[in-house]
């Protein structure tokens, strides 16, 4: 295993909630300032409760699931820690723990850590169950992407003690999918234990053939089942189903979002996607077209220079066309990315982008890439 140097670690309140606020009637031994700990917690003097903590041992049960983690994760011999990302619940209290944990840690000379953040995930609150499951989780799952691509899938490692027990199973898949470490402690457990990796796989012909619909899911939008009722099978997998008003109404899931960032993790910019030569202007036929759709076109070519040329496609099933975005097709003997517009009017059309690289994860990379940028 390759040496990590920096640990995304999900935080809980137990810390705080479990331990020192029921002080001194706790199931461990008690540390001998236990009541300064009580009287700085009663007081809210977050930094002087962390100040007390650097009194006690690291693994004193006292200073909770992270610290008693962190402090084991330290002495594995692929861990060289520099940097510690501290995810706390969108709670007061999840602050208060990570306002704890980040003065604690940041005067651990013994650790010598670079850099020390926590980090608030919004919605991941139980007050709404709904909010919890559909955005706080996937919330989760975006932070810990943008952690993982901001320091490194090889570099990463990730602590799955704390927090709610939704959040842990979540960190863990992640770990899995993203093909990262991820080890967990329970407060009883003497040592921290790892998780082995799975085979996961994953098909991204999915993500590519649906990659307009999932960046409209990504962006907080959900379909009814009247809306959706073409979808491709294998992309329920990825949605949650509700039951509104006798409709289904379908939104990305978790899994949904751990499917899209996996991708994104693995497939950075592939090598082969190379500025165009002897680009060409966009190429309309000779049908009438939605306003502003050269434009777009255009667009698109000159802000992207991977994209060697555009040109519209044959009219089919213009109605079915309800916003910009990309998808893979297969057009004839050709499997094409291809976009879609529509303008104020409601009117549609489609028109192929062609890449310097149109190998499988190049076409996948530039769907999910444009729909990013331009998909509404």
């Amino acid at each position: 295993m390759s040496t990590r140097n920096t640990l995304i670690c999900t935080v809980g309140t137990s810390l705080l909630e479990t331990n020192i606020a029921r002080l001194p009637n706790v199931p461990f031994e008690l540390p001998e300032i236990w009541e300064s700990l009580k009287q700085a917690f009663e007081r809210s003097q977050w930094q002087q409760l962390a100040q007390l903590l650097l009194e006690i041992s690291p693994t004193h049960r006292v200073c909770g699931a992270e610290i008693n983690t962190i402090e084991g994760a330290v002495k594995r011999e692929w861990i060289r820690l520099q940097n510690l990302i501290l995810l706390v619940s969108d709670t007061e209290r999840g602050r208060q723990t990570g306002e704890v944990l980040k003065h604690y840690f940041r005067a651990r000379r013994d650790l010598n850590l670079q850099n020390v953040e926590y980090d608030v995930i919004e919605s991941l609150q139980d007050a709404n169950p709904k909010g919890f499951r559909i955005h706080g989780l996937r919330n989760l799952v975006r932070r810990i992407g943008h952690f993982v691509q901001r320091f490194g899938r090889e570099h990463v490692a990730i602590d799955a003690t704390g927090g709610y027990k939704a959040q842990i199973a979540v960190a863990v898949i992640i770990g899995q999918a993203m093909d990262i470490p991820v080890f967990y402690k329970h407060e009883r457990f003497s040592e921290i234990i790892d998780f082995p990796p799975l085979p996961v796989s994953f098909d991204w012909d999915v993500l590519a053939e649906n990659a307009d619909l999932l960046a409209l899911f990504e962006r907080g939008k959900a379909f009814s089942s009247e809306e959706i009722r073409e979808v491709d099978e294998r992309l329920r997998v990825l949605l949650t189903e509700e039951e509104v008003d006798g409709q289904t109404l379908y939104e990305l899931s978790p899994i949904g979002q751990i499917y899209m960032e996996s991708f994104r993790i693995r497939h950075p910019r592939p090598p082969q996607l190379v500025p165009a030569g002897n680009r060409q202007p966009p190429r309309l036929g000779e049908h009438h077209y939605p306003v502003g759709l050269e434009q777009f076109m255009r667009q698109v070519q000159d802000e992207n220079n991977w994209v060697s040329r555009t040109y519209t496609l044959p009219y089919d099933r213009q109605a079915s066309i309800k916003a910009v975005g990309f998808r893979v097709q297969q057009i004839g003997e050709e499997r094409l990315l291809v976009g879609t517009y529509r303008d104020h009017t409601g009117f549609g059309a489609r028109f192929a982008v062609r890449l310097t690289d149109e190998s499988a994860v190049a076409l996948t990379w530039a769907a999910d890439y444009l729909n990013r940028r331009y998909a509404s």
